[in-house]
């Protein structure tokens, strides 16, 4: 039973490679077995994490540049990675932004920067990668989204970015009914905060935050990045293989009761 969370084979990009939760999944999946393409628009960013990733394991890994909200970036990153590794069989959609403004005066440029980066940005490379994995009749798509997608929250500004993360949440789902004849399994990941260095650096972990924030949570603490990773490994691997158009709630409880 071991084996069903291995990755041995397997070659998975991840997007968004470089951040918080992009780069501890990425050296997750390298941990069990697998080859890792990691993407990011700051290529030297993601150089650091296949280094890394070098490093702490025997496996293969290796940095592209992309913009995820540009077709044909997008296109040239698959062919690079193929080129690379000759197939790909889990992908994962890890980036995305939050930018925060009152509802009665959201600027739509902002507003359509936030749809891009967390709603289009994620289609292409599933468009894309999907396509390789169609043609196998294979394939794991992991998209990151938020409990943001299903549940609002009282601190504001957050009307932009819980409707796009409630885009990813059917996107997802959409997509897992329309490529089950392939055999591809669709699944999305919505946590609440994770301790990353941003989140640090934005002042969420502060202790008044925090007990705010956590007076709503059954469990009482926040996420960490190997609570990410576990979960993505978890939905990459073959103890999967049933579960498909879900969007997991990482989040100690808190849709749970909230």
């Amino acid at each position: 039973m071991a084996d069903l969370f291995r990755l041995d084979g397997k070659i998975a990009v991840v997007i968004g490679g470089a951040g918080g939760l992009g780069e501890p999944i990425a050296l997750g999946f390298a941990h069990q077995g697998a080859d890792v393409a990691v993407a990011s628009r700051r290529l030297d960013a993601v150089q650091k994490v296949a280094e890394k990733i070098r490093k702490e394991t025997p496996r293969e890994a290796a940095a592209f540049q992309v913009d995820a909200t540009d077709e044909k970036s997008v296109i040239r990153l698959k062919e690079q990675v193929l080129e690379k590794f000759g197939t790909v069989d889990i992908l994962v959609n890890a980036h995305g932004t939050s930018i925060k403004k009152p509802a009665h005066e959201f600027p739509v440029d902002i507003w359509n920067q936030q749809f891009a980066l967390n709603a289009l940005a994620f289609m292409l490379p599933c468009r894309e990668f999907g396509k390789v994995m169609m043609a196998k009749k294979k394939g794991k798509i992991i998209n990151l989204s938020s409990v943001r997608g299903t549940r609002a929250t009282f601190w504001g500004g957050n009307t932009g970015y819980s409707s796009s993360k409630g885009a990813v949440d059917m996107y997802t789902r959409a997509l897992s009914a329309e490529w089950a004849p392939y055999c591809i399994n669709v699944n999305a990941i919505a946590p609440t905060i994770i301790r990353t260095p941003l989140t640090e650096s934005l002042g969420i972990l502060s202790e008044e935050h925090l007990k705010k924030y956590l007076a709503n949570v059954p469990l009482k603490r926040i996420g960490e990045p190997q609570d990410m990773a576990s979960l993505a490994i978890f939905l990459a691997s073959s103890a999967s293989d049933f579960i498909t158009g879900q969007v997991f709630y990482l989040d100690g409880g808190l849709t749970a009761v909230g």
